[in-house]
């Protein structure tokens, strides 16, 4: 009968995965940097770069906090502009950020109930849009003892 040592299995193991761990990140790194992105070329997604995220940070001492990103990459000026549900502007002011970020708080009232956050070209056609409903509940817990 022969005898195989634990120590050889492991170290045979061990070096197997080392070489399949090796061998994938080598296809993983030479895969990402074949591709190309070319300005004004079919390989850019408009939509993807210029894209408005709105993230609502929360409420604090009577406002809602609100986080703006917008990627504009070729640097043309725009249009920032808050609306309520009726239309009616909150904010509007023209940037020219590459990379837009702006921290928003707006003043809590009762009967707002939707913000628009749009992004409009210097032409006044609009290039990106989002809808925020604003849901508001009020939760009272009441704890009663009785001794």
């Amino acid at each position: 009968m022969k005898k195989v040592s634990l120590n050889v299995i492991a170290k045979r193991l061990f070096l197997g995965n080392i070489l399949a761990a090796a061998l994938f990140i080598s296809m993983h790194a030479s895969a990402a940097s074949t591709y190309k992105f070319e300005e004004g070329g079919n390989g850019i997604d408009s939509a993807k770069t210029n894209r408005l995220d709105v993230k609502y940070l929360g409420s604090a001492a009577n406002n809602f906090e609100f986080d703006i990103h917008y990627s504009n990459s070729k640097g043309n000026s725009f249009l920032f502009v808050i609306k309520d549900e009726n239309g009616d502007v909150i904010y509007e002011k023209t940037y020219a950020n590459k990379q837009f970020h702006k921290k928003v708080e707006l003043v809590k009232v009762d009967d707002l109930k939707n913000l628009s956050f749009s992004i409009y070209s210097d032409k006044g056609s609009l290039l990106q849009s989002k809808e925020v409903v604003i849901n508001t509940k009020y939760v009272e817990d009441v704890l009663v003892n009785i001794n």
